[in-house]
């Protein structure tokens, strides 16, 4: 029998990878670690100025290292383990910035783009390509739909992809259906799926935007990347039933936060004045001084272990209102052992996954009215929290995924 050679894939990026705090980051770890496990050789390689952002250096988190084989970071130069970019543009951007930081300070206006889901301008997406087609990967990965358009130029590459972790065009809809304008460029539907034409399968990170995108790439091979949630040492404790929110800073976590100390916690608090909303994560920053001393609310800012904050005595929050790829937070509660209250929209990354595993509430008032009630039944908590634990873990398996690129061995 012809023995098999490791797949390899090349893993495209136009951000930097050095933190592990983003949903984002989370994502992109999730995808990496399957695609690792069915034995794939990892190569990420950077887009040489978009990559770098509005600074010219660049440093990449240890687990980014470690799920990678090769780094490849073009025109630039690595000192003292960070990356400095050699291009004008990225420094000129860089000064522009720091202008417009300054500006802020000083009161004026200064509305910041994010240049996420805009393609590559044409020189740099060839320089990309260039480097691609060197490597012969097996499987050429792009994050995001505005990489899509690279794959037209890796008609060599067997299988060309997409990971797609926020549809900009669904993002927008949502922004606009919430009142907020997007801090993005708009696509339509039509259009993000046409940045994909070139993918023989693209990878989604929510299963209701898989069932979006899908019907307008029928050619293409879909899969969904669940998030695999980590199994956390779950502390149970006797402490008294308190609610939890935990979160990272974004768009969608900022404006669910907001919305549950307005909106919901003051009805909780007319039913259970003594109750308890512990926020947990880097989203504390994005609370004003006057809702970060409202009645009840404890600020823990981040937290070394999450099993601290575990059990069936936490309840998990989810008043989500604003969606892009999947709410990891609420696959994170369960994997907690914690009972959650949750919004429809935090759920439609899962489509009717989960939806057994929570409960569902619509409204401030609704959910304010489900949470008290969770609070006065120990039994119910404790009935959730089991179920929860046994059960994600087999619904969140990656194992379609890890069986696609164990395929991809070739003789």
């Amino acid at each position: 029998m012809a023995e098999t050679s490791p797949p390899r894939m090349d893993m495209i990026v136009q951000r930097q990878l050095d933190v592990m705090t983003t949903g984002n980051s989370a994502y992109l770890a999730i995808f990496l670690r399957a695609v690792k496990a069915a034995g794939t050789r990892v190569r990420i390689v950077f887009a040489p100025m978009r990559s770098f952002g509005n600074r010219p250096w660049m440093s990449v988190h240890p687990e980014f290292l470690e799920l990678s084989d090769e780094l490849v970071v073009p025109a630039s130069i690595r000192i003292g383990g960070r990356y400095w970019s050699l291009s004008p543009q990225v420094w000129g951007r860089f000064v522009v910035r720091a202008a417009k930081a300054i500006a802020g300070k000083l009161g004026a206006d200064i509305k910041i783009h994010s240049y996420l889901g805009d393609p590559l301008k044409t020189r740099e997406a060839k320089d990309v390509a260039v480097l691609v087609n060197r490597g012969a990967p097996d499987i050429a990965v792009a994050e995001y739909s505005s990489l899509g358009p690279l794959l037209d130029h890796l008609a060599d590459v067997p299988h060309r992809s997409v990971l797609l972790h926020d549809l900009f065009s669904v993002r927008a809809e949502q922004f606009r259906a919430n009142g907020l304008a997007p801090d993005f460029t708009e696509v339509t539907r039509a259009e993000e799926a046409q940045r994909c034409r070139a993918s023989t399968v693209n990878f989604y990170a929510s299963n209701n935007e898989l069932h979006v995108l899908s019907p307008l790439l029928p050619e293409a091979q879909s899969i969904w990347l669940r998030p695999e949630p980590p199994v956390h040492a779950v502390q149970e404790t006797d402490v008294p039933a308190h609610a939890v929110f935990l979160g990272t800073r974004h768009a969608g976590n900022i404006d669910a936060l907001k919305h549950l100390v307005d909106d919901i916690w003051p009805l909780v608090l007319k039913q259970r004045p003594d109750a308890v909303l512990k926020v947990a994560g880097s989203i504390c920053a994005d609370l004003t001084p006057a809702q970060a001393e409202t009645r009840g609310v404890e600020l823990l800012g981040r937290v070394q272990s999450l099993e601290s904050i575990s059990g069936s005595p936490a309840i998990g929050l989810a008043p989500t209102r604003i969606a892009s790829g999947v709410s990891i937070k609420v696959a994170e509660y369960l994997m907690l052992g914690m009972p959650c209250v949750v919004y429809p929209v935090a759920l439609e990354g899962f489509l009717d996954v989960l939806d057994d595993l929570v409960v569902i509430a619509e409204g401030p008032e609704a959910y304010a009215d489900r949470l008290v009630e969770l609070m006065s039944d120990a039994d119910s908590r404790k009935r959730l929290s089991i179920r929860g634990l046994a059960e994600t873990p087999e619904r969140l398996s990656n194992r379609e995924l890890i069986s696609f690129f164990k395929q991809l061995q070739v003789a």
